[in-house]
């Protein structure tokens, strides 16, 4: 059974794709593409540069094969203090910097080290992700 704070409205896009609006560090406001294709969350070199965050110094590179660009490529991968979508925080989750085509107007993607801290579920029809916390 889900509650009205579970249910976070989104919209569709890009051929039916969700977007929600999440908060970055508490303080930026974006939006997400919902990937279950991303292993990792990710934000665009812009959005990351706005929250003042510090790419030339990653944690690491990954290399990862993108959607829209059909090849392997490195990225940085860094560390936000939180993010935030409807009324679930997570803190200190890895993101990794990626660049969407401009025509997409995201700020990023929503991957599964957001969406596996709990049990998503999806309604196309009403453009709703449902997040219920993990039991324990």
């Amino acid at each position: 059974m889900t509650t009205r704070s579970d249910r976070i409205a989104a919209r569709r896009a890009y051929g039916g794709v969700l977007v929600v609006n999440a908060v970055l560090n508490g303080i930026f406001r974006v939006e997400l593409l919902v990937d279950t294709a991303a292993a990792i969350t990710s934000i665009t070199l812009r959005t990351a540069e706005r929250l003042g965050i510090e790419v030339r110094h990653p944690l690491r590179h990954d290399r990862v094969a993108t959607a829209h660009s059909r090849r392997l490529v490195i990225v940085p991968v860094v560390k936000l203090d939180s993010i935030a979508v409807g009324p679930f925080q997570v803190e200190g989750l890895e993101v990794q910097i990626i660049e969407f085509p401009s025509q997409l107007r995201i700020h990023g993607s929503l991957g599964i080290n957001f969406l596996a801290r709990f049990r998503p579920t999806f309604e196309f029809d009403t453009a709703t992700l449902i997040l219920r916390p993990l039991p324990g």
